[in-house]
């Protein structure tokens, strides 16, 4: 029986869908869902430095990643409350993704794991596999892929 799911958000359509899809779960069974973003050290790409300059957060990459980590699972907490779920946590850690997700599952007991899914559109992802398809052969219990 699923007592917890946690949702794996990145800021994506996909990972909104994957909220939205996690919090109607969790809504109509009454459970907890847990919001996870995992923070990657990287720089930033020119999209998430033009949202720190509109946002006007000052700082390093580290700060702005951060900040922006922080907004995105506040905004997914308030999406999955007014869908109806009541028990909503978030949580933003460091590390590589797909594994973060898998030890944070393993972490909180989630009984499954809803994560977004994107095309594939660059030769690394191809070569390696997506995060979503990493998540997927590494997790012990069920993952839910949304599009």
């Amino acid at each position: 029986m699923i007592k917890t799911i946690l949702v794996a958000v990145d800021g994506s359509d996909h990972a909104l869908k994957a909220v939205d899809y996690s919090a109607s779960i969790a809504a109509a069974m009454s459970r907890k869902l847990r919001i996870l973003y995992v923070l990657k050290s990287q720089n930033l790409p020119k999209g998430l430095l033009q949202y720190a300059d509109a946002e006007h957060i000052i700082g390093g990459n580290k700060d702005i990643l951060e900040k922006m980590a922080a907004d995105i699972v506040t905004n997914a907490k308030v999406r999955a409350e007014k869908s109806g779920v009541t028990n909503v946590d978030t949580e933003v850690i460091k590390g590589p993704v797909a594994r973060s997700i898998v030890k944070c599952s393993k972490n909180c007991n989630a009984d499954m794991i809803v994560i977004g899914t994107r095309g594939m559109g660059n030769i690394e992802a191809t070569l390696r596999g997506g995060v979503s398809h990493r998540v997927e052969l590494l997790a012990t219990v069920p993952v839910l892929s949304v599009r």
